[in-house]
C-alpha cells in the first residue's frame, strides 16, 4: 500500500532509461554494435540487465574489461553517430501527460547515467521543455549511485533531500536514494525497497497529491 502524499514536496526528479524511456531494445542494439566493431560476441541476457542500469563507462568495463579493448570502445563511442539508436527509443505510455500534469505544480529534474546523448534524446522525444534541471555524470563528475549525483541535482534545484522524490527503476536508483536520503518511487520494479511503487506513470500525480 502506498503512503500519503508528502506535504513537503517541492520537486520531482526522474531517471530516464527504464522510467520515461523504454530503452532496452535500443541499448541492446547499441552495445551489441560496439561489441561487433571490436570483434566480440553479442551480449548475454545477464549483460543486457547490467547495461540497462549502469553508466556508459561502467557498461563497457563490464562487457570488455579494462585495457586496450575498453579504450578502443570508448574511442569508437566518442566518434560514432548515436542517431540510429536514439530513433529506437520509445516513451512509456503516459509520459508526456504525466510530465505536463506534474509541471503545472512543481519543477521537474532529470538525474541519469546517460551521458552525451541526454540532450539529443530529450529533444528527439520532446521532453526537454518539462525539465528545469538535467544532471548526468558529465555534470556531477560521477555516475549513479554516487550520492554526488543527487547533491548536484538538489543544489541546482535549491532544495533539500526531504523536499523531493526520485522516480527510478533499478537497484542503482535504490542505492542512490538510500545514500542521498531521498524518497524513491520505484517504477515497474516491486523488488526495490522504496517509499512507493507504481507500474503506470499516470499513477504518479495522484500518488503525489498533484491531480
Amino acid at each position: 500500500m502506498n503512503p500519503s502524499p508528502p506535504s513537503d514536496l517541492r520537486a520531482v526528479i526522474f531517471d530516464l532509461d527504464g522510467v520515461l524511456l523504454d530503452s532496452r531494445q535500443a541499448n541492446e542494439a547499441f552495445y551489441n554494435h560496439i561489441l561487433e566493431v571490436l570483434g566480440l560476441p553479442p551480449m548475454s541476457p545477464a549483460d543486457v540487465e547490467v547495461v540497462h542500469r549502469e553508466s556508459m563507462e561502467g557498461s563497457l568495463r563490464h562487457l570488455v574489461g579494462e585495457g586496450e579493448k575498453y579504450e578502443a570502445a570508448l574511442a569508437y563511442w566518442r566518434e560514432m553517430d548515436p542517431t540510429p539508436f536514439i530513433r529506437r527509443l520509445r516513451l512509456f505510455p503516459g509520459a508526456h501527460d504525466t510530465l505536463a500534469r506534474l509541471r503545472r505544480h512543481l519543477p521537474l529534474a532529470v538525474a541519469t547515467n546517460r551521458t552525451k546523448t541526454t540532450a539529443q534524446v530529450l529533444e528527439h522525444l520532446r521532453l526537454a521543455p518539462y525539465f528545469q534541471v538535467v544532471v548526468t555524470p558529465l555534470e556531477a563528475g560521477v555516475p549513479k549511485p554516487d550520492p554526488r549525483v543527487l547533491r548536484c541535482t538538489l543544489q541546482r534545484l535549491g532544495l533539500e533531500p526531504r523536499q523531493v522524490v526520485y522516480v527510478g527503476d533499478s537497484s542503482v536508483d535504490e542505492s542512490l536514494c538510500r545514500a542521498g536520503g531521498v524518497r524513491l518511487v520505484a517504477f515497474r520494479n516491486p523488488a526495490l525497497a522504496a517509499w512507493a511503487h507504481i507500474d503506470d506513470l499516470l499513477r504518479l500525480p495522484p500518488l503525489l497529491g498533484l491531480e
